[in-house]
């Protein structure tokens, strides 16, 4: 199989892992609605008690990690299945005309859309104020100058229980949001797509409580497994492909490894210069790069990422440290010699510094074989650089 069909696959495989669960979800809420609907009203109230739970602790869970991403999705869902059924109640039959229903159909898919594209940052933050300021400044326009909205000429067209014009909208929100999850496949934003085809049907069908709590139930669960998910893989592993997280290593250390390994702990020379001249982003492509390089040694190497986010962990297992010196000064020769090309063509030479320590009876867990690596490193780099050194 040629590298490129190798990738390919792999990013196939890679969108299907994480597509399954959010798709299952959303096709078993479509499953059950046409199947069953309408429910009686013991299982629409179940639905409806099982919405607010699911949605409580999925907030819950992200306000505990302090995350802004899914945060601000989950919310807005939650809060427009509540003025759904304020509306219901307020006006009746006649809901679809009312104001504050039309704003939920057109505002909540530029929401939204907004939201998807935001980059993950800490909840408690400047920007998760300013984002908190921007949801009220909009609740207030809406009970001041809502009626506005009922103004405005419309086609006596619906698209479900949707006007034509708002289901228009939402179209133009979920064909862009389909298209960035084929070429940017990540948990979090396949998730989001999910949930958020969820809020259209859910809105699509709200002239049918079997509708509402279903589609909107199906919206709580996708990002409560978006969220938990997400959270497991943060946990065990790294933002780079083929790379464990540190408490992977630990975990492993504790119960894969055998008794004799040892480690090389490598940081790439001058790396905090080298983060101001190209970015977080070419930086992130550059670490890919020197990690599948240095994963084609055929020395069996496991890489995780240390505590120290500019230092990672190569592992040879049943190795003692004279070996692994000449396997780290090999590795050390290949990528001094090496050009790292970025994907915009532009190439860049690099030099690592590898410090090498062996697990011994002395130590009494893995992060004391890491920890003297970690000293060692530093050590050298007060006097020099592209060097291996035995801690």
């Amino acid at each position: 199989m040629t590298e490129s069909a190798s990738g390919s696959l792999k990013y196939v495989m890679s969108t299907i892992k994480s597509s399954f669960f959010p798709a299952l979800l959303f096709a078993a809420g479509l499953v059950m609605f046409f199947a069953q609907n309408p429910y009686e009203h013991e299982t629409s109230f179940s639905f409806h008690i099982a919405f607010y739970s699911v949605a409580t602790v999925g907030l819950a869970l992200l306000m505990l990690v302090n995350r802004s991403k899914p945060f601000f999705s989950f919310i807005l869902g939650s809060l427009c299945y509540v003025f759904l059924n304020l509306c219901k109640n307020k006006y009746g039959s006649e809901y679809q005309s009312s104001a504050e229903y039309l704003w939920l159909c057109f505002a909540l898919p530029l929401n939204l859309l907004l939201f998807y594209f935001l980059e993950p940052r800490k909840l408690q933050s400047r920007r998760g104020f300013w984002l908190t300021i921007f949801l009220l400044a909009q609740l207030a326009f809406i009970q001041h100058f809502g009626f506005i909205i009922t103004k405005l000429p419309y086609l006596d067209i619906n698209f479900g229980a949707l006007p034509l014009e708002a289901a228009i909208v939402w179209l133009l929100v979920l064909v862009p949001l389909s298209i960035d999850i084929s070429f940017k496949n990540t948990l979090v934003n396949t998730g989001l797509f999910y949930a958020d085809c969820c809020l259209f049907l859910g809105l699509m069908y709200s002239d049918s409580a079997s509708g509402a709590t279903t589609f909107f139930l199906s919206f709580a669960l996708i990002l409560f497994w978006t969220t938990v998910f997400d959270l497991y893989h943060q946990y065990n592993y790294d933002v780079l492909e083929n790379v464990g997280s540190y408490n992977a290593y630990l975990s492993h250390a504790n119960n894969k490894f055998p008794y004799k390994y040892t480690i090389g702990l490598f940081s790439i020379d001058n790396r905090d210069k080298l983060l101001k001249v190209i970015g977080e982003h070419k930086m992130q492509e550059l670490e890919q790069m020197l990690v599948k390089r240095i994963c084609e040694f055929p020395y069996g190497i496991t890489i995780y990422r240390y505590i120290v986010p500019s230092e990672l962990i190569m592992v040879f297992q049943n190795e003692d440290a004279k070996h692994t010196m000449e396997y780290a000064e090999n590795i050390r020769h290949v990528i001094a010699a090496a050009d790292f090309v970025f994907t915009n063509g532009k190439n860049l030479k690099i030099t690592i510094s590898i410090s090498v320590s062996e697990k011994t009876r002395l130590d009494l867990n893995a992060t004391d074989v890491t920890a003297r690596a970690h000293n060692s490193l530093q050590k050298a780099y007060r006097f020099n650089c592209n060097i291996v050194t035995k801690a």
